[in-house]
């Protein structure tokens, strides 16, 4: 077995963790749920993957108890609304790691250690999201949030790595139905999710990979460059949306309703029904966290009218997206080519409604305009998602 080096869904000795773990919730709710409560095999299992699978697992246990602590510490001691100094505090340990991606640098250099090698987690900017929306929803809150139930959200292992991203309140009820929630309908929906997903990862986003995209040349055609476009698309939207289906299976299968990240994105007619249907969970993080934030206190300081408030919120939303992707040139330009897309988007909705007529296709049977509208987004899509592969920067 291949001891602190296995990623969840990347290898078989996680798969065989998780056939372990599947056993040992089946098994306990047969068996042991009046003398092992749900929440506390939870921990155990999760504790288990990271003490002996998870890469740094002592780095990773330090980093759950940084968040904990700040986020007691902010709901006990920070009473003010503005929520930006709470989100620094919290995002500090993805904020040093994302530098130290894009500026490699030693600093220990007696001992050639790497700032990389003691700050960069797998997983690290999920978990900080995960924080920074429990904290929000929570800040004012009365009741205790304990350190099991802290640990059980963030520490959650199908998700542990690249989502989706899921809420505490919904986590936490889940949780606490226990094994009352493993029934035989959900167990049957998370074998689908589940071989849906090994569908999607391991075989079309794999074959993608091996059979088009290793076989590319890069001669700096414009073949090269569409085929290379258009290939990493599918192969990022099968390999992470077959992840997303993997962790959502996992979860359906020990009783725990993981939120759906992916939907059809290719269908998308524009920017905000493709953030319906591309990375969901991101996308609802996004607005719920930063974009009606900012909106509101705009509204609230009675700067700019509403479109142009919205249109900062948009704008302001996608750059901290890339930015948090990382500090390279490729993240952040994707997430100003993501905010572009929204904010031509928004502006044009907004004139389409103030004028009472589409702006731009008229009067055009309505079956054309969807048909233009998805080849128009998939195509603008393809290439920000181009760019955000540093393919050509």
């Amino acid at each position: 077995m291949d001891f602190n080096q296995t990623l969840p869904f990347t290898s078989s000795d996680f798969f065989i963790y998780f056939i372990l773990a599947l056993g040992l919730f089946v098994l306990a709710r047969k068996l042991a749920k009046r003398i092992v409560p749900y929440r506390i095999l939870l921990l155990i299992v999760s504790v288990s993957y990271i003490a002996i699978l998870f890469p740094k697992p002592i780095h990773l246990g330090i980093l759950i108890l940084y968040l904990y602590g700040a986020f007691i510490a902010l709901r006990k001691y920070y009473n003010y609304n503005n929520i930006i100094l709470p989100m620094v505090i919290l995002s500090a340990p993805m904020i040093v790691m994302k530098y130290t991606i894009a500026y490699p640098e030693k600093i220990l250099n007696n001992k050639n250690i790497s700032a990389a090698s003691i700050v960069q987690i797998a997983g690290l900017s999920y978990l900080v999201f995960k924080v920074i929306g429990l904290y929000i929803d929570e800040r004012k809150n009365p009741g205790k949030i304990g350190l099991i139930d802290f640990f059980n959200f963030c520490a959650f292992v199908p998700t542990l790595l690249i989502g989706p991203i899921d809420r505490y309140q919904r986590f936490k009820a889940d949780t606490y139905k226990g094994y009352d929630n493993i029934s035989s309908e959900l167990f049957s929906q998370g074998i689908s999710n589940f071989i849906k997903g090994l569908l999607y990862k391991f075989i079309i986003a794999e074959s993608i990979h091996r059979l088009f995209i290793a076989h590319l040349i890069d001669d700096g055609s414009i073949y090269y460059h569409a085929s290379y476009m258009y290939s990493y698309l599918f192969y990022l939207f099968f390999d992470f949306a077959g992840y997303s289906l993997l962790a959502i299976g996992f979860g359906n299968m020990i009783g725990i309703e993981v939120p759906i990240n992916f939907n059809n994105p290719f269908i998308a007619v524009n920017p905000k029904d493709f953030w319906k249907r591309w990375h969901k969970s991101l996308g609802d993080w996004l607005g719920d966290y930063f974009f009606k934030p900012i909106f509101k206190n705009l509204v609230t300081r009675k700067l700019f009218n509403s479109i142009q408030r919205q249109n900062i919120a948009l704008f302001s939303t996608f750059l901290l997206m890339g930015f948090w992707n990382g500090f390279e040139r490729h993240y952040i330009l994707s997430g100003i080519l993501f905010a572009c897309y929204s904010v031509i988007h928004n502006y044009y909705d907004y004139l389409s409604k103030k004028n009472k007529r589409d702006v731009i296709f008229g009067k055009i049977n309505p079956k054309i305009t969807k048909a233009i509208s998805i080849f128009i987004m998939f195509n603008s899509i393809a290439f920000a998602i181009y760019i955000f592969s540093g393919k050509i920067l």
